[in-house]
Order: structure tokens, then C-alpha cells, then sequence
């Protein structure tokens, strides 16, 4: 008698599966048992969109665990976890980042900061001076690229991590 086994994991958009005798399935999955533990942990800390979209806005996340604080959607939402009284650069920088992770060339600039800011009743002195200075202590962002007078700024990965913090993501 031919028994034919299967194993099948999906996190994310990634799928890994094992199919073969049941002495091949379980000494392969014995090699990468570690490997696809690691992968999910990682998974776990990815942030997501509340609306169970990913950030590509594409692709609907299906059958996947839900991450207990994920990142809100709009960012009305965002202004409603943040402490009421961080500084104004946290603020440009909440803003920033806002536009960062809904920007297809994941930057963003000064003057959608201002904009967002300005949206939702937030009235700053100078954005730009506090992003530019933001940006010279090179600790949460960086000067991407610049296109005439307009620069494009990106995020570090503690700057990611100290957004995700305000806005007790994964906390």
C-alpha cells in the first residue's frame, strides 16, 4: 500500500509543502521545522492595516492570525492612540510616517505632513524646520532622495519602531 503524505504552511503570501512518503515528509520537515518558525515569528511583527488589507492595498489577508494591535487605517485613528501630549516633532513625525507606509515609493515630504496635520486641526509653527532637524540627528529618518526642492524623507527602522511605539503597535 502507497500512502502518500502532505504537509502545507502559509504565512502570508509565502506557502511552503511537503509531499511524499511519510519518512520523506518527516525527515524534510525536520530540516525546516526551525526555519518556519522563525519566518512566522517574523510575520508577527510586520504591521498591518486594521481593515485586513495588506499595505499594498491589493491583497486581502486571509486566513492568517490577527496581530492584537494593529495599525489603524486612517489617521484619525492614529491621533486617537497617541498620547494627548507628545511634542510637535512626534507629531510631523506621526504624520510622516502615516504617509511613508500609504506612499508607493515608501517616503514621504514636508508638505504632506503640513497637509495631514492641518487636516485634522493640528496646527504646527514650522513642520519643515522640525522634519529637517528630525532628519539631521539621522536617529528616526533620513533624506531619501531630493526632486527640485522637495525632499523625500524615509524612516529608519528605530524611527519605525518608535512610531509603532507611540501608537502601542505590537506593544
Amino acid at each position: 500500500m502507497d500512502n502518500n503524505f502532505k504537509i502545507s504552511v502559509k504565512i502570508g503570501e509565502i506557502e511552503i509543502s511537503l509531499e511524499g512518503s511519510e519518512k520523506f515528509v518527516s525527515e524534510h520537515y525536520k530540516t525546516i521545522k526551525d526555519d518556519i518558525e522563525s519566518l512566522f515569528e517574523l510575520w508577527k511583527t510586520l504591521p498591518r492595516l486594521a481593515s485586513g488589507v495588506s499595505e499594498k492595498g491589493k491583497e486581502e489577508i486571509s486566513g492568517e492570525p490577527k496581530i492584537k494591535n494593529e495599525i489603524p487605517e486612517t489617521f484619525g485613528e492614529w491621533l486617537t492612540r497617541i498620547p494627548r501630549d507628545i511634542s510637535d516633532t512626534d507629531k510631523a513625525l506621526l504624520a510622516g510616517y502615516f504617509h511613508q507606509i500609504n506612499s508607493e515609493r515608501k517616503v514621504f515630504k514636508v508638505r504632506d505632513v503640513t497637509k495631514t496635520l492641518k487636516d485634522h486641526g493640528i496646527k504646527l509653527s514650522n513642520p519643515s524646520h522640525l522634519i529637517k532637524h528630525a532628519a539631521e540627528s539621522k536617529k528616526y529618518i533620513f533624506q531619501q532622495s531630493k526632486e527640485g526642492n522637495q525632499i523625500n524623507y524615509r524612516f529608519s527602522r528605530e524611527g519605525e519602531e518608535y512610531i509603532q511605539s507611540l501608537l502601542n503597535i505590537n506593544g
